[in-house]
């Protein structure tokens, strides 16, 4: 397992965490520390794989989601592997995690409207071996903020 460096790690990965598009000159200069010295923090921290990637926050109804929901299912476990990969296919679900419990994983699944996401459901994600399903229904976001 890799472990940080040192505190100097934690703080830009915090930062980072909070806005991926500040530059090493703007985390440096928050740190007190070079550009250069930043940049070689971060591509260690990206070339050993603690940092796996970046991405964007975006306006989920201005993308035209209309229905947000995880949901929770048992899977025979000799068809595990199988049906999670058949899932990462499936371009609705945005998360997938191996759950303890009665209910072995839990996707989060978006659509344009409940009935495309109850067509999601039935058509593509329980032909898949899915059992037992729970849906709840994301009503709104209070906080949304990517990282640990």
């Amino acid at each position: 397992m890799w472990v940080l460096q040192d505190d100097l790690d934690s703080k830009i990965i915090q930062m980072l965490q909070k806005d991926a598009k500040l530059t090493y000159e703007q985390i440096g200069e928050a740190l007190s520390r070079s550009p250069s010295t930043i940049r070689d923090r971060i591509k260690r921290m990206e070339d050993d794989r603690v940092i796996l990637g970046y991405s964007a926050i975006v306006d989920e109804t201005r993308m035209g989601i209309g229905a947000d929901a995880y949901v929770s299912a048992d899977i025979d476990p000799k068809a595990t592997t199988q049906a999670v990969t058949a899932l990462m296919s499936i371009k609705n679900v945005s998360e997938i995690l191996h759950l303890t419990g009665e209910r072995r994983v839990l996707m989060r699944v978006r659509a344009g409207s409940n009935r495309e996401l109850t067509e999601i459901l039935d058509k593509k994600i329980k032909p898949l071996g899915f059992t037992n399903l729970e849906i709840s229904m994301v009503l709104g976001t209070v906080l949304r903020y990517p990282g640990v």
